[in-house]
């Protein structure tokens, strides 16, 4: 018997913060086998529609929404310039904040800071805030 544990927008955000970080070293890793590994530590055997919907949309739309946050960064900066964590954070907040009408744009910031404060640093905090807060603006 398979025991699911309900898990929440949050957890599924995070998760595919960490498959399109992986992704962004190897390209070819299955996205579904990355979440079963991840998630087998709480028995979640089912990817959640909003995983796939997050880790495909971001892969579809990565020259658009790289081209977005281009024009939100500061004057002389460029993507090449930004940490792989931030640009994948920046990305997946972007595609939350553009194209899934059911989260307001500020939610989408206040996550994206959740996973740079955990997965980066105060000055990476900082820089994700300036860039979301552009693109709502």
């Amino acid at each position: 018997m398979v025991v699911t544990v309900k898990i929440n927008r949050h957890q599924i955000r995070e998760r595919a913060f960490q498959t399109l970080f992986a992704q962004e070293s190897n390209p070819e890793l299955d996205a579904q086998e990355f979440y079963q590994q991840l998630a087998a530590d709480d028995n979640q055997a089912i990817v959640p529609p909003y995983f796939q919907e997050l880790v495909k949309g971001v892969h579809e739309h990565q020259p658009e929404l790289r081209q977005q946050l281009q024009e939100y960064l500061a004057s002389g900066w460029q993507l090449d310039r930004i940490s792989r964590p931030a640009l994948v954070i920046l990305e997946l907040a972007l595609f939350e904040i553009k194209f899934v009408t059911d989260l307001p744009p500020k939610v989408a910031i206040n996550e994206a800071l959740e996973l740079a404060k955990k997965y980066s640093d105060e000055q990476t905090v900082n820089f994700v805030n300036a860039v979301l807060d552009r693109s709502i603006k």
